[in-house]
């Protein structure tokens, strides 16, 4: 009964489920798509966890194009890109429509990003290496990979140490949590202080990176101009640079601590 409900739904419910807080292009470019697709999905009853693994799919598929060097290959990556786009945000609305809210969902939704972006970030130094056949591109990548990976775990890290706090403290009393919590759900991250640093202008780090490399992509195609190199040397400076900054000024300022006494409710 409950499946052919889901089935039944139309096109304005699911838009209802559509989060009203997002990423501004997202919302304007991915969710007028994503709820077709959505539909589909819940005709067929497909799983919001299969939904996430499509993406990863997708966006495999979409960075071994990039790392092409030959151009037309290459170019895959953005209509590819899109379509990872678009699943990711009809996954959560395929979940939301079935009243999934399950951790094996979450993690196949969040997990599938931590995976995929230090991968096309390692295609664009794979990409310049087997075109001017040469290593030091190919370390570029490497380097803007590895620091690009804490630069979207070391905030969960900084999640889990206080999660093991919290219930350290639960285990022997007692634990109050602030109330800010309580009346803002689904941005938990936001209130713990642990979204990352893209997320605090809106932008997710895969989402700029993908229309930053989109565009550089464009550029190099129309210009002739060695936009995917430049972008190359560019991510393997800042992403070193600002993991550095990151991580000095959460022990620094003391930060893990004081998001703790803020949950609690402590002064």
């Amino acid at each position: 009964m409950v499946s052919n409900q889901l089935a039944a739904l139309t096109i304005a419910e699911i838009e209802a489920l559509q989060p009203r807080e997002s990423v501004r292009l997202t919302q304007r470019v991915c969710r007028p798509v994503s709820k077709y697709l959505t539909w589909l999905f819940l005709r067929w009853r497909v799983p919001a966890a299969a939904v996430s693994a499509a993406n990863i799919v997708v966006g495999l598929i979409g960075t071994a194009c990039l790392a092409c060097p030959r151009m037309g290959v290459s170019l895959l990556f953005i209509p590819l890109a899109y379509i990872a786009e678009v699943l990711d945000c009809s996954d959560g609305e395929v979940a939301r429509g079935r009243g999934t809210c399950d951790a094996t969902f979450a993690f196949a939704d969040i997990a599938g990003h931590y995976f995929v972006t230090p991968l096309v970030v390692f295609a664009l130094g794979l990409r310049e290496g087997l075109q001017q056949q040469a290593l030091v591109p190919l370390a570029l990548g490497g380097i803007a990979a590895i620091f690009c990976t804490p630069t979207i775990t070391l905030y969960r890290v900084r999640a889990s140490i206080l999660l093991e706090e919290m219930l350290d403290r639960a285990s022997r009393g007692p634990v109050a949590v602030h109330s800010l919590l309580a009346s803002r759900a689904g941005r938990l991250s936001g209130d713990f202080g642990f979204e990352r640093p893209t997320h605090r202008y809106r932008l997710p780090l895969g989402t700029g990176l993908t229309v930053i490399i989109s565009v550089a992509l464009l550029g190099q195609w129309l210009t002739g101009l060695r936009a995917i190199s430049w972008l190359l040397m560019v991510t393997a400076i800042i992403f070193p640079l600002w993991r550095i900054y990151d991580y000095a000024d959460a022990i620094l300022a003391g930060k893990p601590a004081k998001e703790l006494r803020r949950i609690l409710g402590e002064p």
